[in-house]
């Protein structure tokens, strides 16, 4: 009888660490339904644990980089709560750096924490804006294919003026090359990845004249993700 007990802890132990902390289905719904109060929720519950992995950590990261970017919607109310995860998110990194060694996806997490900071630190884009760039061309010389790298990439010639560089036909490059990243992937952590890219392709067509291949992009995304609310009830409509 004790065999079997031992035997069942280990097997439910080993399960955990094959497993990982982090429920991917739960936050991929949260995402779908546009209820970021439920990643908030499980973020507290996950960096709360003290056994991480360096892969939870890893996973972690990804949620983090999705979850400070909507809180930057409003930054005068939520200045303190950002802060305090990209302090922890950049203990992390350091872990995960030391751990994994030259590891592109750092890097690009490295560059959204500048340009996060940009928001909420002395400084703005003339002291953090820099520091992203740079983050992002390490992450690119690393791996020239990857997938948040080339998605970031579309984001930078997307948002910034014309003329420091910003392209928003240049950015349609860089995010299809991000899409097909992500589309290939079966890691469960980059299925919300692949929804915000989509809808930054689609707002780049649109952006640069093409409403029409912005329409077929929306629609072909909810053949695919019927759950997807934010383009089912907000921006397909917004396009018709």
């Amino acid at each position: 009888m004790k065999k079997i007990i031992l035997t069942s802890i280990l097997f439910i132990a080993s399960l955990k660490a094959f497993c990982g902390v982090v429920d991917h289905d739960r936050m991929y719904q949260a995402y779908l339904s546009n209820d970021m109060s439920v990643w908030k929720t499980e973020l507290q519950k996950y960096t709360a644990s003290t056994d991480l992995t360096i892969t939870d950590k890893l996973e972690i990261s990804n949620y983090l980089y999705g979850y400070i970017a909507t809180l930057l919607t409003d930054t005068d109310k939520n200045k303190q709560e950002i802060i305090g995860w990209i302090e922890l998110w950049e203990k992390y990194l350091e872990e995960i750096e030391k751990a994994t060694g030259k590891n592109a996806y750092v890097h690009v997490y490295r560059s959204s924490i500048n340009a996060y900071k940009s928001k909420v630190k002395a400084g703005g884009m003339m002291v953090w804006g820099p520091r992203s760039l740079t983050e992002l061309k390490r992450a690119l010389n690393i791996d020239p294919t990857n997938p948040l790298a080339n998605g970031l990439k579309g984001n930078m010639l997307f948002y910034m003026p014309g003329f420091v560089g910003g392209d928003k036909e240049e950015s349609i490059k860089w995010f299809e090359k991000a899409l097909a990243g992500v589309a290939a992937s079966t890691d469960k952590t980059f299925r919300w990845n692949r929804c915000a890219i989509t809808l930054c392709l689609a707002q780049a067509y649109e952006k640069t004249g093409n409403k029409q291949k912005a329409i077929e992009i929306a629609e072909a995304e909810l053949q695919r993700e019927p759950n997807n609310s934010y383009m089912r009830d907000t921006y397909l409509p917004s396009l018709k």
